[in-house]
């Protein structure tokens, strides 16, 4: 729209006038000399002014020619839970013993942990997934509270397959994955298996030892103390031994219960950059360059005052910029979006939440410290592009908003169809979604059901009480009846073959009469709402479970408990 103007501004600059022509009539032209003033600039430098103008009227429209990749807000972090159920973990040396405590630690790391896939493996005489990846954590819970040692179909302590089994869940070798070892115990043959486990491998490894080195008996779940050849067995916890293993192996050690800056480290502790791998799923953007147009402008500008040009010079050979860019060790020469960025080069993103002006870097900062609603308000004011919508989806699906975080994943999918994390997030809050209606339609059909039970119970109660007292009336008119024909009755009490046998055929027939006969709709609903009242036992169908993943290998293991191997 500026381009017209600015021609048309030239055009009338540029035009010959006659007002010197009219004056020479009334001046004369001697005079008129000291009086008109003569342009003597070039015309080649009036119409390098109107380029220059025009290309930084371009510049200004926002024009851009290059295009670069943006990185989304996505934890591709796997991290695998591998539990102790040995039967030492009912010692008592931690109240009330040390298999509470674990299950304590590990929901204060599912509460904690609220990004990236997590699974769940068991281990007692050899491992066992309980859980594969996922990003559910409820799911996790609930086989959380149904494990117990003494449902482990083969009882020990083999540590060295509780983390070949978790290794085992990673198809890709070269991906990190982070292992969060819970135990109480380790074997020679642990200390030298293990580190052949892991070595090549890009593992972060976190051990906490549950238990004391305090001698204390093992309480079984009836009451009874483990015993052998007549004596208790009383366990302790090797903690030296499990943090010399751990220092060994590069990893992190705990012990005990674990305070929240404990849990606070081993959720969101980062990989090296040799471990770190790069996110797949980019969105593409283009890069505004227009102030590159504002270039010549300022050198023609410049040039019109030209004592000014040689310092024009010298600035831009000066702002001319490098590969490396480094900002003034002066902290006030900085803009608050170049001291946050600093701070999130530091990882202090509480001082970059602080620092950060740009919507967009707010909302990085906010959905760093899991502050979602304000993540949520800064995208909100954006004109967002395919990768901002995957991030605000994000942040509205951890906040609890699903419908507007599938709307926020419909939106990246149009403006980019290749985005697989957008698709992969979008159908699984959809198979959520579709869950919770079945559950809430199941739950609306067993409260209808029960109502019209009821309805019918008390119309069948009504019919009961009409039906008795016209079996009163009867009964005494058949009595009365009875009464005046007695004395005309012959009875006779003997029965004959032929009745005995005729009375066991129709007994017969009226039993399987019975059972040809279907329930009644009363009778099928007190059925259903019988069975219904029969609890399930989660810890029975994962045991199940485990026997029968055991029986698959059990050819491997069936030996290792003759070898000398301690049930607990």
């Amino acid at each position: 729209m500026l381009l017209p103007i600015i021609l048309l501004l030239a055009s009338f600059m540029t035009a010959k006038r006659s007002n010197a022509d009219r004056l020479s009539t009334v001046v004369d032209q001697r005079l008129l000399q000291h009086l008109v003033y003569r342009n003597t600039t070039r015309p080649i430098n009036k119409w390098l002014g109107v380029v220059a103008a025009s290309l930084l009227c371009v510049g200004l429209a926002g024009i851009s020619w290059t295009k670069a990749p943006t990185t989304m807000f996505e934890n591709t972090q796997q991290t695998v839970l591998v539990v102790d159920q040995s039967l030492s973990m009912y010692a008592t040396d931690v109240k009330p013993n040390r298999q509470t405590q674990l299950k304590q630690t590990i929901r204060d790391i599912l509460e904690q942990s609220k990004e990236g896939d997590i699974a769940l493996v068991a281990f007692a005489g050899e491992g066992f997934i309980i859980s594969p990846f996922s990003q559910d954590r409820e799911t996790i819970t609930h086989f959380l509270l149904a494990l117990d040692p003494i449902i482990m179909p083969m009882y020990g302590s083999n540590l060295t397959s509780g983390i070949e089994t978790a290794l085992s869940l990673d198809k890709e070798d070269t991906s990190p994955l982070r292992l969060i070892v819970l135990t109480d115990d380790l074997s020679e043959q642990d200390k030298t298996s293990i580190p052949a486990l892991l070595k090549g491998k890009n593992i972060q490894l976190n051990v906490i030892a549950v238990g004391t080195s305090s001698a204390s008996l093992i309480q079984l779940p009836d009451g009874q103390i483990l015993r052998k050849n007549g004596r208790n067995i009383t366990p302790i916890t090797p903690i030296d031994e499990l943090k010399s293993l751990t220092n060994a192996l590069g990893g992190h050690f705990y012990e005990g219960r674990l305070t929240p800056q404990e849990i606070t480290q081993i959720t969101d502790h980062s990989l090296d950059n040799q471990q770190t791998q790069k996110a797949q799923n980019k969105s593409i953007h283009w890069i505004e360059q227009g102030h590159w147009l504002a270039l010549p402008f300022l050198f023609w500008l410049a040039f019109q005052f030209r004592k000014s040009m040689l310092f024009m010079l010298l600035i831009s050979v000066l702002s001319w910029p490098t590969e490396k860019l480094q900002a003034s060790p002066l902290d006030w020469f900085l803009t608050p979006d170049q001291k946050g960025q600093q701070a999130v080069d530091q990882g202090d993103w509480q001082t970059a939440d602080q620092y950060f002006q740009r919507p967009d870097w707010k909302a990085a900062s906010a959905y760093a410290l899991e502050n979602y609603q304000n993540t949520i308000q800064q995208l909100d004011a954006l004109n967002r592009n395919a990768a901002e919508n995957y991030n605000l989806g994000n942040a509205l699906a951890l906040s609890g908003d699903i419908e507007k975080a599938m709307q926020a994943y419909e939106k990246a999918l149009e403006q980019d169809p290749s985005l697989k994390a957008a698709k992969e997030n979008l159908d699984y809050l959809k198979q959520q979604q579709s869950q919770q209606n079945q559950q809430q339609e199941q739950k609306n059909n067993e409260d209808k059901n029960q109502q019209n039970q009821e309805q019918e119970q008390k119309q069948e109660q009504n019919q009961d009480d009409a039906s008795r007292s016209n079996d009163q009336n009867d009964a005494k008119e058949s009595s009365d009846s009875k009464n005046d024909n007695k004395k005309n009755e012959k009875q006779d009490k003997n029965k004959t073959p032929e009745d005995n046998k005729q009375n066991e055929h129709s007994d017969n027939e009226n039993q399987d009469e019975a059972e040809k006969i279907p329930l009644n709709k009363e009778k099928q609903q007190a059925l259903n709402q019988w069975l219904r009242q029969i609890q399930d036992d989660p810890g029975l169908l994962l045991q199940r479970k485990l026997w029968y993943l055991h029986q698959e290998k059990r050819n491997e293991t069936r030996f290792s408990q003759e070898d000398g191997q301690n049930p607990w």
